[in-house]
């Protein structure tokens, strides 16, 4: 015969093991996030100084796998980050995960902007979008940390405070931890997950209407670029030109 309550006391045991498993990757995700955040916005910052290194490269192979390197890391930095980044979007996680709201979903949404940005624009030829995908991923990154410090990540914070200070929102750490922590505040929690998923939307909307109309730095249909001969015919003698 079966014995219900051993049944029981084992369906408990896996659903404890599956809720540990869940955090438990909610936070890897959570952590990683925040390494690349910090990775894209620093490759932004050291453009110049891949710029200058570039000039002294005398061979074009070297130039090319140095501005390879830049490019691959920032980018692909950017994208990690929106792509981990639908994991927050997941309303039903906020009670068993303390989500940052609504800091750590804004900063996916400037990625997500960011992203845009390099899919519609050049952004290393024009300045002026160079310099609003630095703002993208300068406030994006800023967010990202603000929340993940003092929401997430201020268990430790909080427990070295005695118990009526620690619950009071007369300190920081209180204050993030009652407000914006997902756990503590479903209202908050909610409403920004409405605000920020329609944002994430309209970033997704802007890059497919983008992805169907052929990109933003696709030549104009029906142009053509006259091919440019590989080696120059040497001008002509002086004496046969008197000839």
């Amino acid at each position: 015969m079966f014995d219900i309550g051993l049944l029981l006391v084992q369906a408990n045991a896996a659903s404890t093991y599956v809720t540990a498993g869940s955090v438990y990757t909610e936070n890897t995700i959570t952590v990683l996030i925040e390494i690349l955040t910090v990775l894209a916005i620093s490759m932004q910052i050291a453009r110049g100084y891949f710029l200058r290194i570039l000039r002294k490269f005398t061979l074009r192979l070297a130039a090319d796998i140095w501005w390879l390197l830049f490019v691959l890391l920032r980018d692909a930095s950017i994208f990690a980050v929106v792509f981990l980044g639908f994991s927050l979007f997941w309303p039903g996680t906020y009670q068993d995960y303390p989500v940052a709201v609504p800091w750590q979903l804004l900063a996916v949404d400037f990625f997500a902007f960011a992203l845009v940005l390099l899919l519609v624009k050049d952004t290393d030829e024009e300045p002026k979008y160079n310099q609003l995908l630095t703002v993208f991923v300068l406030v994006g990154t800023f967010l990202y940390l603000i929340g993940t410090v003092f929401v997430t990540e201020s268990a430790l914070a909080l427990s070295t405070l005695p118990p009526t200070v620690s619950a009071s929102p007369s300190n920081v750490w209180g204050f993030f931890n009652m407000y914006f922590n997902s756990q503590n505040n479903p209202a908050v929690a909610i409403y920004s997950f409405y605000i920020t998923f329609a944002l994430l939307l309209i970033a997704g909307g802007i890059a497919i209407s983008s992805s169907m109309m052929g990109g933003g730095n696709l030549p104009i249909r029906g142009f053509r670029v006259a091919p440019k001969p590989v080696v120059k015919q040497p001008a002509a003698a002086p004496a046969a030109q008197a000839k």
